[in-house]
């Protein structure tokens, strides 16, 4: 057997996916080599330990579960029960060093000790995160409260850990969403320090792709961070930390979620008085925006009642915005001619207001109508596409490469292949530049299409792989229609 620290270590690695029980065991033989292991199995167990076995079936082998914990340092004891008090999937020494209130060298040497006496496993390393842990086994949070002998819940404790973990989750998807999407970052101005649980150490994103790199990886964690906050009286943080992570809504396409957490969302900003009216509109909005892309037929409804709340507070560049939304959901579904009056004011309230960025962007929906109206109003699609970039290209990259994309694909309905093929090759460019998969995925896709009606079968089928590969990290109906169109050219 190996020096003490080395033979814990390497035997808690060994034993990574076997039973708890297992586990505790390896990891006391390693602490206690010249300890039989008759004595390990047989140990009298503690009143916690009985009440363990008899609750929990699967726990065979308490007595060493019992061994490791007893063995804690008194701080590594605290951050057991901190994590047992935690709705997340994994853990990261950022995380620790939050609810701890320690720096992130201890909070890393805590984990380590914690995997050392087989409590948790560490099932790998993240570039953003560094190394992750989680429970050596599913059960082990509940029995770790029962040794500590706090089984039942003390709501001070738990609204505590889970404020610091949303402190510290809230001020990274800040900071991300100010990196990714300045815009809408702005919109509300969500200052984390503004609440009661500012991180000490806080998590600092190197670029805006480190960020939305960061949202990525943590995005189950903050999620179920979100569905828990209401369940202990935390409702600030759940709608701000739904707000906050718009870039990786916006990138991600998870709509299930997207319409589940912005509903949660829009029934805890009620609740929260310093909150306000927009803060209520923009979620609103967002949500709407979910329905949409789900084909919900409530889209409508929920952006008519967008449209009152902003008329009501005399917002009328919010009236604006509703009314885009309106028009751009009677497009979705096929109707260009119910679409137009919606657009033509929201253009011309933008317009009044001075907002260049919003008319263009009214410009780019005003001219998806005019394609689709048929061939007689395509030159109207190009005027405004043209427009539309123009007047994006420097203001707002992600919406200017929207415009450019839409320009392509009415100039291939024009039948100029060349310049439309070299827009939407454009395009693609642009979106995986501004991090949206999901949009070049679709430039693709029409570049396939331009090759499939023309004969170039070859062509096509490189275009439409490509495009299965960014579909498929992001919405799995997509990729499916891809999918088909390939194996109908095989």
């Amino acid at each position: 057997m190996p020096g003490p620290r080395r033979g814990v270590e390497g035997t808690a690695m060994r034993s990574t996916g076997l039973s708890a029980a297992l586990s505790l065991t390896a990891a006391q033989l390693s602490l206690h080599p010249q300890q039989p292991l008759p004595a390990l199995v047989q140990a009298p167990a503690r009143p916690a330990l009985a009440r363990l076995t008899h609750h929990h079936s699967g726990a065979i082998m308490t007595p060493p579960l019992d061994a490791s914990y007893a063995g804690l340092e008194r701080e590594t004891a605290s951050t057991i029960r901190a994590l047992s008090r935690l709705p997340v999937h994994d853990f990261d020494a950022g995380l620790v060093a939050a609810v701890r209130r320690i720096n992130p060298e201890d909070a890393a040497g805590h984990l380590t000790a914690l995997t050392a006496a087989g409590l948790l496993e560490s099932p790998g390393f993240q570039e953003l995160r560094g190394a992750l842990y989680r429970f050596a086994s599913p059960e082990l949070s509940e029995q770790i409260l029962e040794l500590a002998h706090i089984a039942e819940a003390d709501d001070d404790e738990v609204h505590n850990v889970l404020g610091w973990a949303l402190g510290w989750a809230l001020s990274a998807a800040t900071a991300a969403d100010a990196l990714v999407t300045p815009s809408h970052h702005r919109t509300l101005g969500i200052n984390p320090a503004d609440l009661h649980h500012p991180p000490q150490h806080p998590v600092h994103h190197a670029d805006a792709d480190s960020a939305l790199g960061w949202l990525t990886v943590q995005s189950e964690n903050l999620l179920a961070l979100v569905r828990a906050a209401p369940l202990h009286g935390l409702d600030t943080y759940a709608w701000r930390l739904v707000y906050s992570m718009w870039p990786w809504w916006r990138a991600a396409n998870r709509t299930d979620e997207w319409i589940e957490l912005h509903a949660l969302a829009l029934t805890r900003v009620g609740h929260d008085p310093s909150a306000g009216e927009l803060a209520e509109r923009h979620l609103l909005g967002t949500y709407g925006l979910g329905l949409r892309m789900n084909e919900d037929p409530i889209a409508l409804h929920t952006f008519t009642r967008l449209r009152e709340m902003a008329s009501q507070a005399g917002d009328a560049l919010g009236e604006a915005q509703a009314l885009c939304e309106l028009g751009a959901t009677h497009l979705q579904r096929g109707d260009a001619t119910e679409a137009l009056p919606f657009l033509n004011r929201a253009r011309a309230i933008r317009a009044e207001q001075g907002y260049e960025r919003g008319v263009a962007l009214a410009d780019i929906l005003l001219g998806q109508a005019a394609l689709r109206l048929g061939p007689a109003e395509t030159s109207e699609a190009l005027r405004r596409f043209g427009d539309a970039r123009a007047a994006l290209a420097g203001v707002d990259a992600h919406d200017a490469a929207r415009a450019l994309a839409w320009l392509g694909r009415a100039q291939l309905q024009a039948g100029d292949f060349p310049a439309g093929e070299s827009a939407l090759h454009a395009a693609v460019r642009e979106f995986l530049d501004e991090r949206s998969p999901r949009q070049a995925a679709r430039c693709l896709e029409w570049l396939g299409n331009a090759a499939e009606d023309s004969g170039r079968i070859s062509e096509a089928r490189a275009h439409y792989a490509q495009a299965l590969t960014h579909y498929q990290a992001v919405n799995g109906a997509d990729a499916d229609r891809v999918r088909d169109r390939l194996a109908r050219l095989a």
